[in-house]
């Protein structure tokens, strides 16, 4: 068969139409996996003259520190306050932070510099009780019970419903079949109708791979919804 036969070219241009629709396909997907993609990055202006001038004194405890104090949580004296941006999160932060980590080198405090209203940092074993509140906190850690993010909504509601149940079904009586699935009982949190339990909270461990067992063990910590998040380093394998 000839190469410039019409039956070649056809399947040819079929082979490369498929060929730019899958890296279309492919674009379209890394765009919309890619949590950084609507990232905005405030000047630097003010850190770059503060590193020119050198270490600076904190306004609260006199210690001598770089660009802010990692004791208390505030910026130093050559960096002016109101020239740091403030962010306003969707929901609280609570970190735990090891008692070995060096405080700093812990990225926690950056956290609690950028939104100082929605970040608390703890220092374990102080941790608070979340018992009460347990269908309104998450859990990121991995782990093999871990959920992905988009499915967080779903789960919080099952749990809800769970404990609702828990405490109203007459354990004599029997229990109705269903006629829904579970993917249909459960809103998503976006919907007007679960704005009454969203997910309000988020616990971050704030340690060293080596050092996240001893907190992520803790019996206060037990029961929470873990989620599945993107990596800057990757859990050792023999972790869990």
């Amino acid at each position: 068969m000839s190469l410039n036969s019409p039956i070649f070219l056809k399947r040819s241009e079929e082979n490369n139409s498929k060929f730019v629709e899958t890296k279309q396909s492919q674009t379209t997907s890394i765009a919309s996996e890619d949590p950084l993609q609507n990232l905005c990055l405030a000047s630097q202006e003010v850190l770059q003259k503060a590193q020119q001038s050198g270490r600076s004194k904190c306004l609260k405890c006199g210690g001598s520190r770089m660009f802010y104090c990692y004791t208390c949580y505030v910026p130093v004296e050559n960096v002016p306050i109101e020239q740091i941006p403030l962010v306003k999160l969707p929901l609280k932060i609570d970190i735990i932070k090891h008692p070995n980590e060096t405080d700093g080198k812990s990225t926690a405090i950056h956290a609690k510099l950028l939104a100082p209203e929605f970040v608390d940092i703890y220092t374990y074993p102080c941790i608070p009780e979340y018992e009460e509140k347990d269908h309104e906190v998450a859990l990121v850690f991995p782990g093999p019970q871990s959920i992905s993010i988009k499915d967080i909504s779903f789960h919080l509601q099952k749990r809800i419903q769970n404990n609702v149940r828990g405490k109203n079904d007459d354990p004599d009586k029997p229990s109705f079949k269903r006629k829904r699935t579970e993917e249909q009982q459960f809103c998503d949190l976006n919907d007007s109708k679960c704005k009454g339990t969203p997910l309000k909270k988020i616990i971050f461990i704030d340690s060293t791979w080596n050092q996240t067992n001893k907190i992520f063990t803790d019996e206060r910590l037990q029961g929470k919804k873990k989620k599945k998040m993107f990596f800057w380093t990757v859990p050792p394998s023999d972790l869990f």
